[in-house]
C-alpha cells in the first residue's frame, strides 16, 4: 500500500520533487527529465527515510546502485554531508551518529561492485577461487584470439577430408578470402552479445531452431514477418502522407490541378497495398506488390501553374514511389517459398554456428577460472547464478535461498540511470527485490538511453513507464507500480528550454524515436537567471549556424560510409577533415565574439560570485557524435587561433613520437638485431645521431646494424688498426675500412654465374667509414646503457627497468620541454604505468611478453588512448563526445557536425543480430559466390535502422540539454538552397508533430533540425531560400515562445584575417579590409605613397618591405630540376639535341614535355626505342600491360624486357663450345646445339611461369643462338667472372648530368622565371641509377656488353647511327663502374638482336 509523508511548510521541493523524496509502498519508477535534480531527489529519499528513526530504515539496509563508481563516491559524499549538517543542529543524536557510522558499510556502488560482493559471499556455490581479479580488455582479447585459435583447428581438423562439412561451409560463409579472422570476430560478436541475456545458451540454441521452419504458414507467424509487416505499413503510411500532401499542393491556386487524378489513383494504390498488409496473409504478398505500379503523370500547359508547385508535386509523388518500390524490391521481392528455402539452407549453419559460439564460451570460461579471473560480464552471470534457484526457466525465475536473505536485508533497493540496464541486471535487481509491496525506486529518463551500443535496454524502461501509473487519489491500486515524472528543468534559462521543447514537440515520437514527447516529456523552466538584454534581444538566443559549401565537390555530409572502395573512403575522409576545420573556424569567429574580442562580451550567472561576469574559454564546450577524426582537428585550429582547447582523445597512443621511440628502444633492449627499431633509437634525442652519422656506422660491417655499431664501437677501441692501409687513424679520425670482395647480386632470385658479394655503390675504396672522437662516444655511452638495461630486463622488473630508463637519460623531463610537453610527458608516464598494471594483472611476466601484447593490440586495431593532459584544469575550451557529456552541464554549448550523416556501417555486414529477432545472416550462394538477405537478415536491418534512428534522436536530446545558458548548433552544407527546398516539405503540415515517414529517413541530426526550423516565424532566411514567403503562416508553430537566430557562412568568409574590425566612420579601415583579403588570394598590393609630415620615415619603411617582399629565390629553377635520375633520362636528353630543328608545333609539344617531366622532378623511364626504333622524345612513364590487353602483340618495350630476361637466365655452360668426339654430333655443329639450347631455355622458362607463351613466341631463338657467333660473344662464353642485370647508383656533377639544359633553356620563353641557370648547377650533385646489361672479365680485362632490340633500319642511318645514339650511354655505364670499382673498363659493346650485329664503342 503506497504511502506518503507530509511535505513540510516552506519546502523548496516541487511537488513532483516531494512526490519522488517522500512515496513509498510501491515499487516507483522515477522519469526524471534532463536538469530536474534527480540525484539530489535521490540522496534527499535517502537522507529523509534513515533520518525517521520511527520508520525503522537504516542506511545499511539500503542498495543504492549507481551507473559509475564516480556517481557512487558523490552519492555517499552528499549522503555524508547532509548527515553531518543535521548533526551539527543536533549533537546528541544517537541516531545520526550510528548512521554516519554505518555509511561506510552501506551498499551505495556499482551493479558490476554489488555483483562482486555478492560472488565473494557466496563463492562456494559457483565454485569460484575468492580470490580472483578482473581480467583486463586488452588481456581478454588477447586470450579469446589464443582459444579461437585453437578451437578452430580442433574443428578443422574434425572436418578433414569433409569439404561439405557444417563447419566447413559456415567458415565459408563468413570466413574472409585469406583468413580466418571475419568469423573469429563473428563468434565473439555473438558471445558478447549473448551474454546480455540471461539465459544465453538456451537463447542462441532457440535463435538457431528458428531457422527450422516446416512451411511458409509457419513462416508467416515467426517475429521476422511480423517486423516486416510492421515496417511495411510505417512505410506505407507514410507514402499516403506524401500523396495527400501532394494533391492538397496540387489543388492549390497555380497548383498542377490535373495531376490530382494520377494522385488519387496512386492514393487508391497505396490503401490497398496497406490493407494487404494488414489483412492479407503474408505468402500472397508477393504478387500483390508485383503487380503494384504507378501510372504516367498527365500532360500540362507550362504557362497555367506556377512551376515551383509542380516541382513540389513531382518530388513528394517520386517519393512515394519510391517507398513503394523499396518495399516491392527489399522485403516482397521474392517469393515466401524462396525465403523458406534459404532458411532451410541456413539452418545447419546457423546450429553449427551457436554451438561453436557455446563451445568457445565453455573453453573461455574454464580458461579464465584456471587463471582465477573473470570479467565484468562474468560478475553478473555469477551473481544470477547465485541469486536464480535451480528450478528456474525462462519467464518464470524463482528466488534462491541466497536471494532471499538479500530480500530480507534490503529494505530498499534505489536504482539509478535506470534507462541504461539490460536484461541481466533487471534479473538480479527483480530476484533481491520484495514483492507485493515492492520496494524498487527506479530513477532514469528514456530520453536519454543513449547506450545501446554497450546492449543497454531502454524497452524495460518503456515497458514500465506505460504500465505504471501516477498513483494519484482515485486511481486503481492494482498497477504494477507507480510512475512519477520529473519535468521541471532547474538547469538551463527559458531561451534554451523553448528551443529544446520546440525541437522535440516536432520530431520525437513513439513510432520513431520509441517515446513520445507529450507534455509529461517536455522541459519545464524551473531555474531563474538575471536577464540581459542587447541591442537585438536576449544575447541568450540559440543559434543555428550553417556553412553553405554551394560549389563544393567535396560532400560534407559524407559522414560515414560503408563504401569499401579505399580511394572512395580516402576522399570522404579528406572531404569530412575539411568540414570539421571549417565548423572550427565558425566555432572561433563566435567564441571571439562572446569573449569580447570582436564583440560585446557575453554575460553568463556564476553560481559561487552569485553574480553575473564575462564567460571564460573554459565556460565553453563543443559537442561531438564522434571525436576520432573532429577533435584534433578542431583542437588545433583553436590553438592556431590562439584559443587554448583540452580534449580527450581516443586514439593515438601508439602514433605518439615519443611513445614509438620508447617502444622501439624495448625492442632493441629485448633484441638489438632489429634494424629498423635500433636505427629509430640511434636517430632519436636518446642517442641524437645525424643521417650521415648513421650512414657512417652502416658501412662499418656488413650483417645487421648491430653488427655494423659494435663493429664501429671496435673501431674505437682498437687504436692498433691505423697500421692497416685500409683501416685505422686517419687525418685524426677513427676508420675502419673492409675491401670490397665482389660485386652484389643484381636482384633477388636473380643466379650468378660466380658467387659475388654485396656491391655497395656509394662505398668508395678510398672513403672509407670515418668515426669521429664525438661519434665514438655517443656510440660507446649507448652501448654501454645498452648492456646494462639488458641485464636489468633479464634480472628485474619491466617497470623498474622503464623508469631506469627515464631517469638515466632525462628523457622524460627533455620532452617536457617541446609543445604540448604536459601531452608528452604524460603519455611516457602511462607507458609506466600501463606496465606497472601488466605486472601486477597479468601472470605472464617479463620485456619480450609485454612487447607481444602490445604488437598484438596493435594488430588488432586497439589503442590505449592518449593520455589525459594536466592542463585540462584551466581555463580552455573543452572538446568531447556528447557521451561522455552525459550528466555534465555547461554555460555555453557548441553542437558541432549536426550535418555528419549517422554511421550505419553496421547495418550492412553480412551478419545482423537481435534480441528479439536473433541471428540475421545473409545467404551465400555457394556455386555462384554472390550474397543477399535471407529473411531475418531483411527484419534486423529494418528494426536496427529504426532503433538506430531513434537512439540518435535521444544522443540528440542529451547535447541538446547540457547547456545552461547559451546552445549554438553548426552544420555544413553542400548546397542549402537544395537543402531548404527539401526542408520545405515540412510547412504545409498542419499538424505540430512532424510525419513519421520524414522522420524515419532521416540520415543526419540536420535533418530533423532543418524542417523542425524552417517552420519557425524568425527563420525568414532559410524559408526564402528554399522559396517559401518569408514570413511564416502555418499555425503550428505560430505561438511558440521560443527565438532562434539563423546564419549562414560560407567557405571564403571564414578564410577572412580575424579581428579586423572595419571603420565605419572612414575608408581606410575598408581600404585595410581589401588590402588583407587580396594578400590572402596572393594578388599584388599597390604600395600607398609616404605622406608628407612623416619625414621620409615611412618611405624607408615602404621600401623595406618592397624589398622583402619582391625577393625572389635564385634557385627557384634549379629545385625543379631532378636529384636523382637515371641512365636512360640522360640519354634521352642528349638525343633531344641532335634531333633536327622542330617546326612550331614539336617545339610546344616538346617544351610542354620537358616542363611537366624535368621541371617538376619527374624521373620517367621510356624503352629503349619507339616503333621506329628510336628513342622518344617524350617524357613517358610505361606500366605493365593489363591483363586483358596482353593477348594483344608486344610493344617494343615489352619485347626487350622478354629478350632481357632471357639473358638473365641463360645458362652460359650450355652454350660454350666441347671437345669433338665420334659420338659427339653436336659438338661438331655449335651453331645448331646452341639454337637447341636456345629453344630449350625459353620452354624452361614459360613452364616456371618467368615467361608468358605469348612473350615466348615473340623471340627468334636463333637472335640468342647467335650472340656467341660474335667476337663478344666469345669473350663472353671465355669469361672468368660474369655479372648480369647489375644495379648501380653513382653520384654525377649536375653539369654533367644535365648537359642537356642548355637545349631546354632555348625552349623557355624569354623572360620566364624558371629558366634554368646551367651556371647554378656547378656545385650540385646528381644521383645517376642505372642497371648494366652484362659486364665480364676476361684475362683480367673488364668487358661492358649491352644488348639492344631496337630495328636496325637504312633509311636512318643504320647500324653506325644507332650505335652512337648509344654511345653516351655506354661511355657513361663504364664511367661508373670504373669509378665505383677502381679499375678501368677496357671494352664497350653493343649488340643489336636485329641482324646479330656487334659493335664495339
Amino acid at each position: 500500500m503506497a504511502n506518503m509523508m507530509a511535505k513540510p511548510e516552506g519546502s523548496m521541493w516541487s511537488d513532483d520533487q516531494w512526490k519522488a523524496i517522500a512515496r513509498s509502498g510501491d515499487d516507483i519508477l522515477v522519469a526524471a527529465a534532463a536538469g530536474s535534480g534527480k540525484t539530489a531527489v535521490l540522496v534527499e529519499r535517502i537522507i529523509r527515510k534513515i533520518l525517521d528513526e520511527s520508520s525503522g530504515f537504516s542506511v545499511d539496509r539500503l542498495l543504492v546502485a549507481t551507473f559509475t563508481k564516480a556517481a557512487a563516491a558523490e552519492m555517499r559524499q552528499r549522503i555524508r554531508e547532509a548527515l553531518e549538517r543535521e548533526l551539527d543542529l543536533d549533537p546528541e543524536n544517537e541516531h545520526i551518529r550510528r548512521q554516519l557510522a554505518l555509511l561506510g558499510r552501506a551498499s551505495i556502488t556499482t551493479l558490476h561492485s554489488f555483483c562482486m560482493e555478492v560472488i565473494r559471499r557466496y563463492y562456494q556455490l559457483i565454485p569460484l577461487d575468492p580470490g580472483f581479479r578482473i581480467l583486463n580488455e586488452h588481456e581478454a582479447d588477447l586470450m579469446r584470439q589464443e582459444l579461437l585459435e585453437e578451437l578452430f583447428e580442433e574443428k578443422y581438423g574434425e572436418s578433414e577430408g569433409e569439404p561439405g562439412s557444417n563447419f566447413m561451409r559456415l567458415a565459408d560463409w563468413f570466413s574472409g578470402e585469406r583468413t580466418d579472422d571475419a568469423l573469429y570476430r563473428l563468434v565473439q560478436r555473438l558471445y558478447d552479445f549473448s551474454r546480455s541475456h540471461p539465459w544465453p545458451e538456451r537463447w542462441l540454441r532457440d535463435t538457431a531452431a528458428s531457422f527450422e521452419a516446416k512451411d511458409t504458414e509457419q513462416l508467416g507467424r515467426t517475429p521476422w514477418v511480423h517486423s516486416i509487416l510492421a515496417d511495411a505499413r510505417l512505410a506505407l503510411s507514410g507514402a499516403a502522407g506524401l500523396l495527400e500532401q501532394a494533391r492538397a499542393i496540387a489543388l492549390q491556386p497555380g497548383g498542377p490541378a490535373a495531376y490530382a487524378d494520377n494522385l488519387e489513383e496512386d492514393a487508391a494504390l497505396v490503401g490497398s497495398l496497406l490493407e494487404a498488409v494488414q489483412h492479407s496473409p503474408w505468402e500472397s504478398l508477393y504478387e500483390t506488390f508485383r503487380d503494384a505500379s504507378f501510372g504516367k503523370l498527365k500532360s500540362i500547359r507550362k504557362a497555367e501553374i506556377i512551376p515551383e508547385l509542380q516541382e513540389q508535386v513531382k518530388e513528394l509523388r517520386e517519393q512515394a514511389k519510391k517507398t513503394v518500390n523499396e518495399l516491392k524490391g527489399a522485403l516482397f521481392g521474392r517469393p515466401a517459398r524462396e525465403f523458406l528455402r534459404e532458411l532451410q539452407t541456413a539452418a545447419p549453419l546457423m546450429k553449427e554456428l551457436a554451438e561453436t559460439v557455446i563451445l568457445f564460451g565453455e573453453r573461455y570460461r574454464e580458461a579464465k577460472a584456471a587463471k582465477g579471473m573473470v570479467d565484468f560480464n562474468d560478475l553478473e552471470h555469477y551473481c544470477l547464478h547465485i541469486l536464480r534457484h535451480p528450478d528456474s526457466e525462462p519467464g518464470r525465475m524463482l528466488p534462491s535461498d541466497a536471494a532471499m536473505e538479500y530480500r530480507q536485508q534490503f529494505d530498499e533497493v534505489l536504482l539509478d540511470e535506470y534507462q541504461d540496464t539490460n536484461s541481466v541486471q533487471e534479473d538480479i535487481v527483480r530476484l533481491i527485490s520484495r514483492e507485493a509491496p515492492g520496494n524498487r525506486f527506479m530513477v532514469g529518463d528514456v530520453k536519454q538511453s543513449i547506450y545501446r551500443f554497450r546492449l543497454a535496454e531502454p524497452g524495460l524502461f518503456l515497458d514500465k513507464y506505460k504500465s505504471y501509473g501516477a498513483g494519484d487519489a482515485g486511481e486503481e491500486t492494482s498497477l504494477a507500480g507507480i510512475r512519477i515524472d520529473l519535468a521541471r528543468n532547474f538547469r538551463s534559462r527559458m531561451e534554451v528550454v523553448d528551443a529544446v521543447n520546440m525541437l522535440f514537440r516536432q520530431i520525437m515520437n513513439e513510432s520513431v524515436a520509441e517515446i513520445a514527447y507529450d507534455s509529461r516529456a517536455e522541459l519545464v523552466c524551473g531555474a531563474s537567471f538575471p536577464e540581459q538584454e542587447g541591442e537585438g534581444g536576449s544575447p541568450y538566443k540559440p543559434e543555428l549556424l550553417l556553412i553553405d559549401r554551394s560549389g563544393s565537390s567535396a560532400d560534407p555530409e559524407s559522414g560515414e560510409s560503408a563504401d569499401d572502395d579505399e580511394s572512395a573512403g580516402l576522399e570522404l575522409e579528406a572531404a569530412e577533415m575539411e568540414t570539421a576545420q571549417l565548423e572550427a573556424r565558425a566555432i572561433i569567429g563566435r567564441i571571439r565574439q562572446m569573449i569580447g574580442e570582436t564583440g560585446k562580451p557575453l554575460m553568463i550567472y556564476d553560481k559561487s560570485l552569485k553574480s553575473m561576469r564575462p564567460v571564460e574559454y573554459g565556460d565553453m564546450v563543443i559537442l561531438l557524435r564522434s571525436a576520432m577524426i573532429w577533435a584534433p582537428l578542431m583542437m588545433e585550429e583553436l590553438r592556431l587561433a590562439g584559443i587554448p582547447a583540452v580534449g580527450e582523445q581516443n586514439k593515438g597512443y601508439f602514433q605518439a613520437t615519443e611513445v614509438e621511440i620508447m617502444l622501439s628502444l624495448l625492442a632493441v633492449i629485448d633484441n638489438p638485431r632489429q634494424d629498423i627499431p635500433l636505427a629509430s633509437v640511434l636517430r632519436s634525442p636518446l642517442v641524437g645521431l645525424t643521417e650521415e652519422e648513421l650512414a657512417q656506422v652502416r658501412l662499418c660491417a656488413k650483417g645487421t646494424y648491430y653488427d655494423a655499431l659494435k663493429a664501429a664501437c671496435a673501431v674505437r677501441r682498437t687504436p692498433s688498426a691505423a697500421a692497416s692501409p685500409a683501416s685505422g687513424l686517419v687525418d685524426g679520425a677513427w676508420s675502419l675500412g673492409e675491401e670490397l670482395e665482389g660485386l652484389a647480386e643484381a636482384a633477388a632470385g636473380h643466379e650468378l654465374v660466380t658467387g659475388v658479394s654485396a656491391l655497395n655503390a656509394s662505398a668508395d675504396p678510398e672513403a672509407v667509414a670515418d668515426i669521429s672522437p664525438e661519434l665514438g662516444l655517443k656510440l660507446d655511452l649507448f652501448m654501454g646503457r645498452l648492456q646494462r638495461w639488458r641485464e636489468e630486463a633479464r634480472q628485474g622488473g619491466l617497470s623498474d627497468l622503464i623508469w631506469r630508463i627515464y631517469s638515466e637519460t632525462g628523457y622524460l623531463d627533455w620532452i617536457s620541454g617541446l609543445p604540448g610537453g604536459k601531452q608528452r610527458q604524460g603519455n611516457l608516464t602511462a607507458l609506466y604505468d600501463r606496465a606497472v598494471r601488466y605486472e601486477q594483472d597479468t601472470s605472464s611476466r617479463g620485456l619480450f611478453r609485454f612487447l607481444t601484447f602490445i604488437s598484438r593490440l596493435r594488430e588488432r586495431g586497439c589503442d590505449l588512448g592518449a593520455a589525459s593532459s594536466a592542463e585540462s584544469h584551466g581555463n580552455a575550451v573543452r572538446l568531447m563526445t556528447i557521451h561522455k557529456s552525459k550528466g555534465l552541464e555547461f554555460p555555453v554549448v557548441f553542437v558541432a557536425g549536426v550535418s555528419k550523416n549517422f554511421n550505419q556501417q553496421d547495418l550492412n555486414a553480412p551478419f545482423l543480430m537481435h534480441k528479439e529477432l536473433g541471428f540475421g545472416p545473409k545467404f551465400v550462394d555457394e556455386d555462384m559466390r554472390v550474397t543477399y538477405p535471407t529473411l531475418p537478415n531483411l527484419a534486423i536491418r529494418r528494426r536496427s535502422q529504426l532503433e538506430l534512428l531513434a537512439e540518435e534522436m535521444r544522443v540528440l536530446y542529451v547535447a541538446l540539454t547540457r547547456p545552461k545558458e547559451k546552445m549554438i548548433l553548426v552544420g555544413t552544407v553542400k548546397d542549402l538552397s537544395k537543402r531548404a527546398g527539401a526542408w520545405a516539405q515540412a510547412d504545409s503540415h498542419p499538424e505540430l508533430l512532424l510525419p513519421d515517414y520524414l522522420l524515419a529517413r532521416g540520415r543526419s541530426y540536420l535533418d530533423w533540425i532543418g524542417p523542425a526550423v524552417i517552420r519557425h516565424p524568425s527563420a525568414g532566411q532559410l524559408r526564402e531560400l528554399a522559396g517559401l514567403p518569408v514570413n511564416s503562416e502555418g499555425a503550428a508553430l505560430s505561438k511558440d515562445p521560443s527565438d532562434w537566430i539563423f546564419a549562414v557562412e560560407t567557405p571564403e568568409s571564414l578564410l577572412e584575417p580575424p579581428g579586423i574590425v572595419i571603420d565605419e566612420e572612414g575608408d581606410r579601415g575598408q581600404e585595410r579590409f581589401e588590402r588583407m583579403k587580396a594578400v590572402q588570394r596572393l594578388e599584388p598590393v599597390p604600395i600607398e605613397e609616404a605622406d608628407a609630415d612623416s619625414g621620409g620615415k615611412d618611405a624607408e619603411s615602404r621600401e623595406a618591405v618592397n624589398r622583402k617582399l619582391s625577393w625572389v629565390y635564385p634557385y627557384e629553377a634549379v629545385s625543379g630540376i631532378s636529384a636523382k635520375t637515371s641512365v636512360t633520362e640522360m640519354k634521352k636528353l642528349l638525343a633531344m639535341q641532335e634531333e633536327p630543328s622542330l617546326d612550331l608545333v614539336e617545339e610546344r609539344a616538346v617544351r610542354r614535355g620537358a616542363q611537366e617531366g624535368l621541371f617538376a622532378g619527374i624521373s620517367a623511364y621510356s624503352p629503349d626505342s619507339d616503333h621506329n626504333g628510336y628513342p622518344s622524345a617524350a617524357f613517358t612513364l610505361n606500366l605493365r600491360r593489363p591483363k586483358f590487353m596482353e593477348a594483344q602483340k608486344l610493344t617494343p618495350a615489352e619485347r626487350g624486357t622478354v629478350y632481357h630476361t632471357l639473358m638473365q637466365h641463360l645458362p652460359l655452360g650450355n652454350f660454350q663450345e666441347r671437345e669433338a668426339g665420334a659420338a659427339d654430333v653436336e659438338a661438331q655443329e655449335p651453331t645448331g646445339r646452341r639454337l637447341h639450347e636456345s629453344e630449350a631455355l625459353i620452354a624452361d622458362l614459360v613452364q616456371r611461369k618467368i615467361i608468358t607463351p605469348e612473350q615466348a613466341a615473340a623471340v627468334e631463338p636463333s637472335d640468342i643462338s647467335r650472340l656467341f657467333e660474335s667476337e663478344v660473344g666469345q669473350q663472353l662464353l671465355a669469361a672468368e667472372e660474369v655479372w648480369r642485370e647489375m644495379p648501380f647508383s653513382y653520384a654525377l656533377p649536375a653539369a654533367d648530368a644535365y648537359q642537356g639544359l642548355a637545349f631546354l633553356e632555348e625552349l623557355s620563353p624569354q623572360g620566364a622565371s624558371d629558366r634554368p641557370d646551367v651556371r647554378l648547377l656547378q656545385d650540385e650533385t646528381v644521383l645517376v641509377q642505372g642497371v648494366v646489361d652484362c659486364m665480364f672479365r676476361r684475362e683480367g680485362r673488364l668487358v661492358l656488353l649491352d644488348y639492344k632490340t631496337d630495328r636496325v633500319l637504312e633509311h636512318r642511318g643504320g647500324l653506325q647511327a644507332l650505335a652512337e645514339q648509344y654511345r653516351f650511354q655506354l661511355e657513361l655505364y663504364a664511367k661508373a663502374l670504373e669509378d665505383i670499382l677502381g679499375e678501368p673498363v677496357h671494352e664497350k659493346w653493343l649488340y643489336f638482336f636485329d641482324g646479330g650485329h656487334a659493335v664495339r664503342i
